[in-house]
């Protein structure tokens, strides 16, 4: 057995265990993950149909938009030759566990259109953070209208999201600013274990620092925003009509923050298909926003949280499943994929 194949048993394994550790909580809240058929007699007929119609959108959007960071980098970059990178790397995502699947879209990009795996790090850590702002932001406003009473879990929500994305911004910034400081510091670092990984390291921190190079450019980064925007504000829409095709009468302002705190949910490292802590954060959301009745939020909102998550999970294999088939993208090389693979690969081109 490879040394590859070990890592990937044990993040499986690490993986499943958390996710068991989620269905267990949901259990004791309740929830039927598996819903009986009697629990979609609510559902309306047009509920899936219309939510898979926003959710094409989104998902559409969610991938597009990574080309407003990645020109800036590689003009003249093809959509074509993007589109399927970006789909594949939101199935690896989905199917590896712990997140090791966002070293994906670096590694598939370098492949397919020669960017620099260290600077598309560069553009995916913009791309978190934007996402991470905006979302956070959306979960804070909504949430100040809620009585912290309510849920143990207000307080934590309204601050602590903000508050880390915050700090990435800072972060970025300051790498931008002194780039040249940040490198020094980690030549330093590196150095007294070998030349050797100084200079990887080295050569990671420029790349990155390149792909930070969107930030400045004003119009690559409003075009990046108002694509961002439109597609949560379609995400957030989308949910909130599944929600009432199901019989819950969740408003506006509560599937923006049932998106948001299912987005907060899932960056946590967790089990394929984000299996268990999904659900989680969908229930914790409702119960902030839904009116306590007979038979608890549990019960009605059962079919509600199967089918928002077959249909998100579904979409993403079908699509990313096709883009493999279509576009020849392999896999191959990211399940044992890491940073280290990442400065290894880039140190190859670099003179």
């Amino acid at each position: 057995m490879t040394a590859g194949a070990r890592k990937l048993i044990v993040r499986l394994a690490l993986s499943l265990a958390i996710a068991a550790a989620f269905v267990w909580w949901l259990g004791n809240q309740g929830l039927e993950i598996l819903p009986s058929a009697g629990q979609f007699a609510a559902v309306a007929g047009w509920a899936v149909p219309v939510y898979l119609l926003t959710l094409v959108a989104v998902h559409f959007l969610r991938a597009y938009r990574w080309i407003y960071l990645l020109r800036p980098i590689h003009p003249g970059l093809a959509v074509r030759r993007m589109l399927p990178v970006a789909f594949v790397g939101f199935l690896a995502i989905l199917v590896l566990p712990l997140r090791t699947g966002e070293i994906a879209r670096p590694y598939l990009i370098k492949g397919h259109a020669g960017v620099s795996m260290s600077a598309a790090l560069g553009t995916i850590a913009i791309e978190r953070v934007v996402d991470g702002l905006l979302v956070s932001l959306w979960l804070t406003l909504c949430l100040f209208g809620i009585d912290p009473s309510r849920s143990p879990y207000v307080w934590p929500l309204r601050l602590l999201p903000l508050g880390l994305f915050l700090a990435a911004l800072v972060f970025l910034l300051a790498f931008l600013w002194r780039a040249e400081a940040f490198v020094r510091l980690g030549r330093r670092l590196a150095a007294p274990f070998s030349q050797r990984l100084a200079d990887t390291v080295v050569h990671v921190l420029e790349g990155f620092g390149r792909g930070l190079a969107v930030l400045p450019n004003k119009l690559a980064l409003l075009q990046f925003l108002v694509a961002s925007v439109a597609y949560w504000s379609i995400n957030a829409v989308g949910v909130m009509l599944l929600a009432r095709g199901c019989g819950l009468e969740l408003d506006l302002l509560g599937g923006v923050a049932t998106m948001a705190v299912v987005a907060v949910g899932i960056l946590l490292p967790s089990g394929p298909g984000f299996f268990g802590n999904f659900q989680a954060s969908v229930l914790v959301a409702l119960e902030l926003y839904l009116p306590a009745a007979a038979g608890g939020v549990t019960g009605r909102a059962a079919a509600f949280i199967f089918l928002l998550y077959l249909c998100q999970v579904g979409l993403t294999l079908l699509v990313g499943f096709g883009s493999l088939l279509a576009a020849r993208v392999s896999l191959r090389g990211v399940f044992s994929s890491g940073l280290p693979q990442v400065a290894t690969e880039d140190l190859a081109d670099w003179s």
